[in-house]
């Protein structure tokens, strides 16, 4: 019998903890921690490491990022970790120890004893992957209807196969574990194919007992000299009970074990009721991997497309590996299929909780929220007897005497019940359906409904958040703190005007003074962003004078910077800062610092600036420090400019060009007040060019202010200057405006002046928008003659705008195909970024249709290489109907179904209409119509309509008149030719044949 390592329980042990940080920091996904720590984490990382199947300490900075994406994934989702899990230091001492441990260690593992008893072999030896079929494997025969086509579960595929690929020894031990018919065996089969070369052997034990005497292989093993796989499907706990802690170990030093279990199976395990210590055990130590029913809309179009039934399985959600709380997890997430009314009970309680009602809810409260849980697990609404049984399920002991649902100590009045504290900690990864946040928020008292809302707004949900803080404001306790939540809230949802009378409320309470403080500060920062200056110092000016330990020092640095923008540097200025910067606020008062010694500077104060600089640099900042290492020579720089411009001052010099340029200057230094006045000056010059490059000046920052009246002036202006070049350039312009106000008479007059002047570069650009502009008002000849000219153009984005343009006005119209296609080629040979792909995926399909196949496939690949979002997701589309036309029934069908996986708004629905019609010609009815279903109910104009013929045609066929006729309803009612049209002929010949 072999002995363990002497490295194997520091390794583990170390693991352990990096998996318990993971589960108490709220269970982020690898995707998750990898966002949180880009380009430093990955699952093929974080499987071997989370696991325990290393070999050798992992790198210190490895450590270190997993460490810091879960405290940040645990910060965002309101997680408060201990302080020994949380410290990088105590994790760095950690890996020290570990280190130590390990370099102190042997690593040579002393040989064991094996015996062999397989259930298939070829010729004395253990049978080869590549040579067993999929039956020798435990794959179920397809179902009747089906094809035997595998279903990707891509989610199940990443970690199963991430598991199986971890370098040894010691080896994986990976079991899947889901419902009965989930296709646990398939997936895992499939995992094993995509993971082992054909060649690798694999040995199946006959039945439980054989996995005990699998040690007489040894002499064989050694022989083979790779690892094998060892593959146990279908386990039971009597099979369970001969993999003992010494049978793993020695397993892990030569085979890849790997092998299913019922749910059902796995939750009597944990709970105690048909086996011993040695199953649980078993199963406690393998890496579990959980199939759920669940299926996403690119696995369902996968679904129907080899099964011809094409419906949905029930969902039920992921297992979390939980030392503490797994009981308790695995008993609710096995149980869906079991007692799905207990199970929605339990969830909603749990999320209650998380949506922050965290007081015990009534058996009426619960009845009422059942509805947003039982549609997914396929329970119509549910009897009194029914949610009793229910109820009792889950108040039933799961381990230590503790159930899912716990009876609140009856006080007074009905009974109450709440979730299990330990299970609401660890199943906090789902996010809180919308329906609850809208009954919990109505089932609450106001005073409950402001932990509510802060909630709501800790998970992002801020229109709940709004809701409940309204409904708070009814409490009077609260009602200023929920005024003041409801304005922060309203803020973040752009509501500026709500979010300034909340703020405006909190202030006239005049208490407590952090609110009115904290309100007038963000209701200063509103009005500064309107441009309210007067107002802003006047809210600020309130918060200064409540003295507020926060608040006050914010609100001077806001009244500083303010000032500072308004190119005043005076002692009031100054003063602004200097008393920000004396507060002692840890953010405000180094970089307030900062700003005092720049205006020292500037007032030449070079010894007052020096210490000022040495204040701020005693904060250690680090942002501070960023700004003295490289920003403050620049904004030195800026004000002693923009003292010296505006100290001459617009009009201080005779030279009009050099006012120009002051103009110009003061506009890039973001003194647009100070660009304007210089411009206008300048645009009292006679010099015809001087005046119109003036006049275009003053006429963009007037724009930039929504001062359109002022702005059609100055460019009219312009054009009265007699300069085509600029005339060209401000009509342009101006049409720009009025075209963005909606004034498309006038925007057409502009534009069609500007084409008139025939300057290179804005006479053409206003052609495009022109012939755009025409197009749009059906006038497709007027359309043709103005793109004609602007397709002259050497700016390529606006040749590739106007050739694209050409080519749609030519194929509605009729035009010969080789004219449409040279269009598309020109806006192809631009090679402009954003019309090159859609212009190569059009012409690309136009050559499918016509039967060629070289140059579409070339034009795909360019399309899709481009890096264009929308080329990546039509880029499939076009290779699927490309597909299609070469009879590649299967590829076409996996491509339409990677489109659907994007969840484009219009090219899935698109996907979904060909692959439904692709259904139809394959007899595939029941996955068409589902297909079409999706479709019709996307509503997307170019598709929704289409498929809603079809699908009336189908449900005819099926005798489901009256769905057919309500479908083709709903086409007539979008209005859509032809198949508006179509869908009319259909429902006058129905009505016909019913008469």
């Amino acid at each position: 019998m072999a002995s363990p390592q002497a490295t194997s329980e520091p390794l583990l042990s170390f693991c352990r903890n990096l998996r318990e940080l993971r589960i108490v920091s709220g269970e982020p996904s690898y995707a998750d921690l990898a966002r949180r720590v880009p380009g430093r984490l990955a699952g093929g990382t974080l499987s071997p490491l989370l696991a325990g199947k290393i070999r050798r300490a992992p790198r210190w900075e490895l450590v270190s990022d997993f460490v810091t994406a879960c405290r940040e994934h645990a910060q965002a989702n309101g997680i408060t970790l201990s302080e020994d899990l949380a410290s990088l230091d105590a994790w760095r001492r950690r890996h020290e120890e570990l280190v130590r441990a390990l370099n102190s260690a042997s690593a040579q593992r002393p040989p064991g004893e094996l015996v062999r008893l397989l259930r298939v072999a070829r010729d004395d030896r253990p049978p080869t992957l590549g040579e067993l079929t999929d039956g020798d494997l435990g794959v179920s025969r397809p179902l009747p209807g089906t094809d035997g086509g595998y279903i990707a579960r891509s989610g199940f595929d990443e970690e199963m196969r991430s598991l199986l690929a971890l370098e040894g020894p010691p080896y994986p031990y990976v079991i899947a574990y889901g419902e009965e018919s989930a296709g646990k065996t398939r997936s895992a089969v499939e995992a094993l194919r995509a993971q082992f070369p054909a060649e690798t052997p694999v040995l199946i034990p006959r039945d439980g007992a054989a996995v005990s005497e699998l040690r007489s292989l040894a002499a064989l093993l050694d022989r083979l000299g790779q690892p094998v796989v060892v593959w146990l499907d279908d386990l039971t706990a009597a099979d369970l009970e001969h993999l003992t802690p010494e049978l793993r170990e020695w397993l892990s030093g030569r085979t890849v074990t790997a092998g299913t279990i019922q749910a059902r199976r796995f939750r009597e395990i944990r709970e105690e009721t048909v086996s011993g210590a040695v199953p649980r055990d078993a199963l406690h130590s393998a890496c579990l991997v959980h199939l759920p029913l669940e299926l996403g809309d690119a696995e369902r179009a996968q679904a129907v497309w080899h099964f011809e039934g094409g419906s949905a399985p029930r969902s039920f959600a992921e297992a979390a590996d939980v030392p503490q709380a797994l009981e308790m997890l695995l008993r609710l997430n096995t149980s869906g299929s079991v007692n799905p009314v207990g199970v929605s009970v339990v969830r909603a309680a749990i999320d209650c909780h998380r949506a922050g009602l965290v007081r015990g809810l009534t058996r009426g409260e619960l009845l009422r929220l059942l509805p947003s849980y039982l549609p997914s697990l396929g329970v119509p609404p549910v009897t009194d007897a029914q949610f009793d049984q229910g109820l009792a399920w889950a108040l039933d002991p799961v381990v230590r005497g503790r159930a899912l649902l716990q009876l609140l100590e009856p006080g007074s009045g009905e009974p109450r019940w709440e979730a299990a504290r330990e299970l609401v900690a660890e199943a906090d990864s789902r996010p809180v359906p919308g329906s609850v946040w809208t009954e919990v928020t109505d089932m609450a008292t106001s005073e409950e409904c402001m932990g509510i809302g802060h909630r709501a707004a800790d998970r992002k949900a801020l229109g709940y958040a709004a809701a409940a803080f309204t409904k708070a404001m009814e409490y009077e306790p609260c009602r200023v703190y929920a005024l003041l939540a409801l304005g922060q809230t309203r803020r973040l949802l752009g509501s500026d005007t709500v979010a300034k009378e909340a703020f405006r409320s909190v202030i006239e309470t005049g208490e407590p003074v952090v609110l009115v403080a904290e309100a007038a500060v963000q209701l200063g920062d509103l009005l500064r962003k309107e441009g309210d200056a007067a107002g802003a110092e006047e809210a600020w000016r309130i918060a200064v004078a409540t003295g507020d330990e926060r608040n006050a020092p914010m609100a001077l640095h806001q009244l500083g910077l303010m000032r500072v923008k308004q190119f005043d540097f005076s002692e009031e200025t100054e003063s602004f800062f200097r008393r920000a910067a004396e507060s002692g606020h840890h953010e405000i008062a180094p970089r307030s610092w900062v700003l005092v010694a720049t205006l020292r500077n500037y007032h030449g104060d070079q010894q007052g600036a020096l210490a000022a600089y040495e204040r701020a640099a005693e904060w250690d900042n680090p942002h501070v420090m960023a700004t003295l290492g490289d920003s403050i020579a620049e904004l030195h720089a800026r004000i002693e400019e923009l003292a010296e411009i505006h100290g001459g001052g617009p009009g201080a010099e005779e030279d009009v060009e050099d006012l120009l340029e002051w103009a110009e200057r003061l506009e890039a230094l973001g003194d647009p007040t100070g660009a304007l006045a210089a411009f206008r000056s300048a645009a009292d010059c006679e010099d015809p060019e001087v005046r119109a490059r003036a006049l275009i000046g003053a006429a963009g920052i007037l724009t930039a202010e929504d001062r359109i009246g002022e702005a059609c002036e100055a460019y009219e202006g312009v054009a009265e200057c007699g300069v085509p070049e600029r005339e060209a350039e401000a009509l342009y312009e101006l049409g720009m405006i009025l075209h963005r106000k909606e004034d498309w008479e006038g925007a057409h007059r502009a534009w069609s002046r500007a084409v008139e002047t025939d300057v290179p570069g804005p006479a053409e650009w206003a052609a495009l928008n022109l012939g755009l502009l025409e197009l749009k008002g059906g006038n497709t000849d007027a359309a043709r003659t103005a793109l004609l000219l602007a397709v002259r153009t050497e700016d390529a984005s606006h040749r590739a705008h106007a050739a694209m343009a050409l080519a749609l006005l030519g194929a509605e119209g009729g035009a010969d195909d080789e004219v449409v296609d040279d269009w598309y080629r020109i806006a192809i040979e631009s090679e402009d970024p954003e019309f090159m792909p859609s212009a190569a995926l059009a012409l690309a399909g136009r050559l499918i249709d016509r039967g060629e196949r070289a140059e579409p496939k070339r034009l795909i690949d360019k399309a899709v290489d481009s890096g264009d979002p929308e080329a990546a997701v039509r880029g499939p589309l076009v290779r699927g109907m490309l597909h299609e036309c070469d009879g590649d029934e299967d590829q076409a069908a996996s491509r339409y179904r990677e489109v659907i996986e994007f969840g484009h708004p219009e090219y899935s629905g698109h996907a979904h209409l060909l692959l439904g019609r692709l259904c139809i010609r394959t007899g595939r009815v029941e996955a068409a119509r589902w297909h079409l279903q999706t479709a019709l109910d996307a509503v997307q104009p170019d598709h929704s309509a289409e498929a809603g013929v079809w699908l009336g045609d189908i449900l005819l066929r099926a005798g489901r008149t009256e769905e057919a006729r309500r479908c083709w309803e709903r086409v007539v009612d979008q209005g859509r030719e032809p198949h508006a049209s179509n869908a009319r002929l259909r429902l006058a010949a129905f009505d016909d044949d019913t008469d």
